[in-house]
């Protein structure tokens, strides 16, 4: 639905709002001499000229909707800076209500807005709503989003002893040390969604 590229001259990352295959509208030339031929009858013009501004009112919201999906995603980039810049791992947390705020809309239409919308972005493709997220304090009050958290989780257990793989009683105690304090239940919950077994299973003898 959109594309987001770096643009090396601007030095900043460009928004382009894909039209998805749809044609170029436009209204067409014989109908617009039609509704201004002198001889034409008062109904026919009449039907003629209202469907011109039926027309154009479609194609006015459909610009419209294309414009206000560039500037929140141009908002996003904005608040997600460090994601685009270095990866999944700095995702941060975000509510629609900041974005709704920066580019003075309702936060009903960011939510619709961004609702079954894609990015093409340098990091992949993103589904838009995966922008947004809660997230929890590092113990220097740092907000982390939980995308974060999960990125580093599977990074501890990717760099385990496969012989001694790490419960995860001790992943808690290894993202505490870096500040990010969780509850076990917390831990097993992500390593789930993350598709990662138990520490027994794990094991390879």
């Amino acid at each position: 639905d959109v594309r987001i590229e770096w643009d090396d001259e601007a030095g900043r990352y460009r928004v382009t709002a894909e039209r998805g295959g749809s044609p170029e509208l436009y209204i067409s030339r014989a109908y617009r001499k039609l509704v201004k031929q002198r001889d034409l009858d008062e109904k026919t013009r009449q039907f003629v000229a209202n469907n011109i501004r039926s027309a154009r009112w479609l194609m006015d919201a459909i610009e419209q909707r294309r414009d206000t999906l560039r500037r929140v995603v141009e908002s996003i980039i904005k608040f997600q800076r460090p994601f685009f810049d270095d990866g999944p791992e700095h995702m941060r947390p975000l509510k629609m209500q900041e974005v709704a705020d920066d580019v003075h809309l309702h936060v009903g239409t960011i939510s619709r807005t961004v609702a079954d919308k894609y990015a093409d972005t340098p990091r992949g493709i993103f589904a838009l709503r995966d922008f947004f997220m809660g997230g929890t304090q590092t113990a220097g009050g740092q907000e982390v989003s939980w995308d974060r958290v999960r990125v580093r989780l599977k990074a501890l257990i990717e760099a385990e002893d496969k012989s001694g793989p790490l419960s995860d009683e001790q992943l808690v105690e290894m993202l505490k040390a870096e500040g990010i304090d969780l509850a076990r239940r917390t831990v097993a919950k992500y390593r789930e969604e993350l598709g990662i077994p138990s520490s027994r299973r794990r094991r390879q003898y």
